[in-house]
């Protein structure tokens, strides 16, 4: 357990603190994830630096097309929020998957990015967006890292020892662009990854249904299946210029597959993980195709 546990009251308290204390600092909010990691000795902080009540931090805001969320920021207000729901699905959605009302509640998307496990939901859907994170010290001031630099391998990121992950930002689907994501685990609720997947199209303007044309982007990414989150680059060039007929789908799940570079472990074999990979994304395809990745979303 910590030895000293100390409430902060602003950023600038917060960066003091991680200044002053630097690896034997660790900064809690919601404390679903790092509670946990004490109780399993995979982090033993001296001190705990809570940010719950730093005002500010919760805040969504929408600016020119893209998003900012507060690193206090909860799974159940993305859920609750009509603008990302609308606008950045595929983050809601997976949000929605995660534990249950009480864990939706207390946990944020931030914490879930540091804490760094690929099989983390939320953050698929935002490598497939384009996220990026804004990380803040009392040294170096502020600075934007993607999530390909910050993400470096389980329980590993960029996060400086006196750095606090201050913003998520990412832009919203443009009109031409749909994207959801899918969770496999061994329950209904409460339950990690085995896999999961998230996929963003753009499609090239048509007179006919949007999502009959042609694909002009494409973003297929994946957790739970490597150390860190994996694009399935060759499924994503694979689909440019193709339609969404039903062989297309059949060989881009194929190339997603062999994106995938599981293990072996309690909840899956690697074998399990690499066939369900091409089963989720296929189902992910198929939904954006036929317009129903909404259909089982709560109003």
């Amino acid at each position: 357990m910590w030895d000293t546990f100390i409430t902060a009251t602003s950023i600038d308290e917060a960066l003091g603190l991680l200044a002053q204390y630097r690896r034997d600092a660790r900064i809690v909010n919601g404390g679903t994830d790092l509670l946990i990691e004490i109780e399993r000795k995979v982090r033993s902080p001296k001190v705990v630096i809570d940010v719950s009540r730093v005002p500010g931090l919760d805040e969504i805001r929408f600016e020119d097309g893209t998003f900012h969320l507060g690193a206090g920021v909860t799974h159940n207000q993305v859920v609750g929020n009509k603008l990302l729901v609308d606008h950045a699905y595929p983050l809601a959605r997976a949000c929605w998957e995660v534990g249950a009302p009480q864990i939706r509640n207390r946990g944020t998307i931030a914490g879930n990015l540091i804490t760094a496990s690929p099989a983390n939901d939320t953050i698929t859907p935002l490598w497939a967006m384009g996220a990026w994170v804004t990380l803040q010290s009392k040294a170096r001031g502020k600075r934007d890292v993607s999530l390909e630099e910050f993400m470096l391998g389980v329980r590993h990121t960029a996060l400086e020892p006196d750095e606090m992950l201050t913003e998520i930002s990412f832009p919203a689907l443009k009109e031409n662009e749909c994207g959801t994501f899918i969770k496999l685990g061994l329950r209904r609720a409460q339950a990690i990854s085995v896999v999961n997947a998230a996929v963003v199209l753009g499609f090239r303007p048509s007179p006919l249904a949007p999502r009959v044309s042609e694909i002009e982007s494409a973003w297929i990414t994946l957790g739970s299946v490597a150390p860190t989150i994996v694009a399935a680059e060759e499924a994503q060039r694979f689909l440019i210029g193709e339609t969404l007929e039903d062989h297309t789908i059949d060989d881009a799940a194929r190339f997603a597959m062999n994106a995938a570079r599981p293990i072996d472990d309690i909840r899956g074999t690697a074998a399990y993980r690499r066939e369900m990979v091409r089963v989720l994304v296929s189902r992910a395809l198929r939904q954006l195709r036929d317009e129903t990745e909404r259909a089982d979303f709560p109003a």
